[in-house]
């Protein structure tokens, strides 16, 4: 008798902005940002045509004396298109890895509907089990209030970095306050975008929600010109020059100039969603990053930078962007990072010898003498399912030469960071990451990690960051709000 190779691991994993519910996850399925088995009708198949899928593999595959079942998660866009994102078979399987093959290949999926509209981007699970040796499949929905509450719980850190020691000397002057669902009105816990208007008043977006907090409760701030349906939420969050804010609310842009909301039409400006919203305080300009390029909203006009006006962009998909006090336009696309000069002249660095070849920036931020700071994303990664990857943070030097800081030669506790902030009052640098926490770093030689197992930090899950106009530290967490303010 074969033995049985064909295994179901229960092993769920979620990372920022891409919700990969599966240890093993596929690098040729593009996903940065979508919604789970979502939509007034749920994204699915045509049952013929995927019974005829199964019917091809019980006749080419041999399933003799196997058992078993393996999950699939399939990201299905709005025109039908799908590709397997994760799935559960850590061994990869021969039988596993066919599956794969087939639902890539079909080409009869269904996009999720909400209000009438294909939803851009959903994700369902698929369950192929083996018995009597014959394989059938079929879609498992997702109890998402039993998925929610599974992650609502503290994250535990994965330090990676096993050589450096951290004394965490700096770690006693600091004051930690968190808010969460439990000791406050916040609504749940899921937090991944924050801005602080020009008021003081903090705006932080929650599972499928908008809230505002003044320091004491937290007010529903949704935008109200538009029917939500059965799923709608919010993805990405700035607050502009004029106190005006900007969200990404599903399939749309909105602001808010503290009276009424505003919605964009995307045959007006060009875009219907952003990865990344970015204000620009110097120039007044606020940056859209999406999948149409760069664009650019000052003085009530809309313009957008894409390929077809400047051939040497890495790509049209652009995950983050931002200027620079000399005024160079800093772009991470999902090909590559560029930099556009005070002249227009655009510097592609995949053509170049930096570390910033194969890496696309996700956060920026500048010091006084013009120094920049970046996070990385290795986008072509050499080792498939490697967690600790090729990536860190960044810092080019006014003399114009870079350095990269990793595990393998500083004290970064892990590879991956979401967020880069720096601290004018204290000159060092914040680092969020959604493994480790937080990471402090003097510019020098000191680094110190703050997490949940050694600090009020109530997770290892910070997804992003902002400072206030006191230079109080705010962390968006997956366990609540956090304020880091410096004892007196």
């Amino acid at each position: 008798m074969r033995k049985t190779l064909f295994i179901l691991f229960a092993g769920l994993t979620i990372q920022a902005k891409a919700q990969n519910l599966f240890p093993v996850k596929l690098e040729n399925c593009k996903a940065e940002k979508f919604c789970l088995d979502c939509g007034d009708i749920k994204a699915g198949y045509e049952q013929n045509e995927f019974t005829k899928l199964q019917d091809k593999l019980n006749k080419e595959l041999n399933l003799q004396g196997i058992k078993g079942a393996v999950k699939f998660q399939v990201l299905v866009d709005a025109k039908g298109h799908a590709c397997v994102l994760s799935h559960t078979d850590q061994s990869n399987n021969p039988i596993s890895l066919k599956i794969i093959e087939e639902l890539n290949k079909f080409k009869k999926w269904t996009p999720a509907i909400t209000g009438g509209k294909a939803v851009e981007k959903s994700s369902i699970n698929l369950i192929f089990a083996i018995s009597d040796n014959k394989i059938s499949g079929q879609i498992e929905r997702i109890d998402m209030k039993i998925f929610k509450s599974s992650f609502d719980k503290p994250r535990s850190p994965e330090i990676y970095n096993k050589t450096y020691v951290y004394k965490n000397g700096s770690l006693k002057n600091y004051k930690m306050t968190v808010w969460n669902s439990s000791n406050s009105n916040l609504p749940n816990n899921m937090n991944d975008n924050i801005t602080i208007d020009k008021n003081g008043l903090v705006w932080l977006t929650v599972d499928e929600g908008l809230v505002t907090f003044d320091g004491k409760e937290f007010k529903n701030a949704e935008q109200d010109i538009t029917d939500k349906g059965k799923f709608f939420s919010y993805y990405a969050l700035t607050t502009d020059n004029e106190n005006v804010k900007w969200v990404y609310g599903t399939k749309n842009i909105y602001s808010f100039d503290n009276v009424k909301w505003t919605k964009y039409d995307s045959t007006d400006i060009g875009i219907d969603g952003a990865y990344e919203i970015v204000n620009n305080q110097k120039t007044g300009e606020v940056f859209f990053c999406s999948d149409e390029g760069l664009t650019i909203y000052k003085d009530r006009k809309w313009t957008n930078l894409n390929k077809s006006k400047l051939k040497d962009l890495p790509s049209n998909r652009v995950n983050f962007a931002k200027r620079d006090s000399k005024n160079r336009i800093w772009i991470g696309t999902f090909s590559g990072t560029a930099i556009i000069d005070e002249n227009n002249q655009v510097t592609n660095f995949e053509n170049t010898n930096t570390i910033l070849k194969g890496k696309c920036i996700t956060s920026m931020d500048e010091d006084e003498n013009g120094n920049l700071f970046f996070t990385l994303y290795e986008f072509d990664r050499k080792v498939k399912g490697k967690v600790n990857n090729d990536e860190g943070i960044a810092i080019r030097y006014t003399d114009g030469t870079f350095k990269q800081f990793t595990t393998e030669n500083s004290g970064m506790p892990f590879n991956h960071a979401n967020c880069v902030l720096y601290d004018k009052n204290e000159k060092v640098l914040w680092i969020s990451t959604d493994r480790v926490g937080l990471v402090r770093y003097d510019l020098k030689d000191g680094w110190e990690n703050y997490h949940n197992e050694n600090s009020d930090i109530p997770t290892s899950y910070i997804s992003t960051m902002t400072f206030d106009i006191n230079g109080n530290l705010y962390l968006a967490t997956r366990q609540g709000l956090v304020k880091i303010e410096r004892k007196q």
